[in-house]
């Protein structure tokens, strides 16, 4: 069978009746061309079926890709170790298109940080930003601050709702608290109590957290569940072991009915780390994410359920949608849920296996 013959930019020049030159700065974007010749030019390109060598072209125009990155530092929560492990597994695959990424890190829970990291970026002039907006609030104001100046946002891990943001990738938030609320309705019976944690940023400004606990409250009164009541805590010092210590001494003697704890974050280790053998064997446990402390604890059959947000692909498709806008030209989809796994102690290994390989 005969091979066909590669359509190149002169074959479209001549259709088109202009010169390659004028094809070139058509394809490659360059300008400098009437809007009725380069509509006729594209059209001529796909009815002959040109496909664009990218790599080769962005190699040939020396065209440099800027990328700022604005994520909490891994030091600072070791969560956000695995996110960082996506975004760096993902620029490993795509180092020939030539994108410069520079990182703004501060620490997960120093809002004047995350400010001053944000203002670093804009005022670096990327192509987009890449983030995970952890302080709503000032998330939305510098989001206005880079659309102002045309820099698009691509956010991961927390989503928040406004029609200027490039594109989201991560998990439903309610839909991770509603699962949770399934989960202790298979296991509950009347009169005992839910109570949901958050330790950390306060809901008001933390989307994703806020989301959850409504999640969580709309499976129990959607499902008849009065009878297991769901109180909601927040505790900002838990890094302070005495303190929060106090903070669970008080719960458990508030809540002498409580059997199910859903805990919004990575940190459901913080509170069972100060539990008695006798204590944890009392209650239905469902926490989040597949960080060390909580791996251990799964073994041990001290956590019931992980939910696993899959952050190292949140990671990896955040970079992934940078280069499928902005290099390969495609139209990327603004929401990109990201599916929830339910682990437990009988398939976490599975789980870990995926990560090392």
């Amino acid at each position: 069978m005969q091979k066909m013959k590669k359509v190149t930019i002169k074959d479209i020049a001549k259709v088109a009746g202009v010169s390659r030159g004028t094809v070139d700065r058509v394809i490659n974007g360059r300008g400098n061309v009437a809007p009725e010749v380069e509509k006729i030019i594209l059209k001529i390109a796909s009815d002959l079926g040109y496909e664009k060598n990218l790599i080769a072209s962005t190699l040939a125009s020396n065209k440099e890709y800027k990328l700022s990155i604005v994520m909490p530092d891994p030091h600072s929560d070791p969560f956000w170790a695995q996110p960082r492990e996506g975004i760096y597994n993902a620029l490993g695959l795509v180092r020939h298109y030539g994108i410069k990424v520079d990182y703004f890190d501060y620490n997960l829970f120093r809002k004047d940080e995350f400010c001053m990291q944000m203002e670093n970026a804009i005022f670096s002039r990327p192509d987009a930003i890449l983030t995970a907006p952890t302080f709503t609030q000032e998330s939305l104001d510098y989001l206005e601050q880079a659309e102002r100046q045309n820099i698009p946002l691509i956010t991961i891990n927390t989503e928040i709702k406004h029609p200027d943001i490039l594109c989201y990738v991560g998990q439903n938030s309610f839909n991770s608290g509603y699962l949770a609320g399934r989960l202790f309705y298979l296991r509950l019976h009347k009169g005992d109590e839910i109570i949901a944690f958050n330790l950390g940023h306060k809901l008001s400004n933390a989307q994703h957290y806020s989301d959850k606990v409504a999640g969580l409250n709309a499976y129990t009164h959607e499902h008849g569940m009065e009878d297991n009541p769901v109180f909601f805590y927040e505790f900002e010092a838990f890094s302070d072991a005495d303190q929060l210590k106090k903070f669970w001494t008080a719960i458990k003697d508030a809540h002498p009915k409580m059997k199910a704890i859903f805990f919004t974050n990575s940190r459901a280790y913080r509170i069972l780390n100060i539990m008695s053998e006798e204590e944890y064997k009392k209650y239905h446990i469902v926490g989040f994410d597949l960080i060390d402390p909580n791996i251990r604890l799964i073994k041990e059959g001290k956590i019931d359920f992980i939910i696993n947000q899959n952050p190292i692909q949140q990671g990896y498709m955040g970079i992934m949608n940078f280069v499928n806008n902005f290099i390969l030209k495609k139209q990327i989809r603004q929401i990109q849920y990201l599916p929830l796994d339910i682990v437990v102690k009988e398939n976490v290994d599975f789980y870990l296996d995926g990560f090392e390989k």
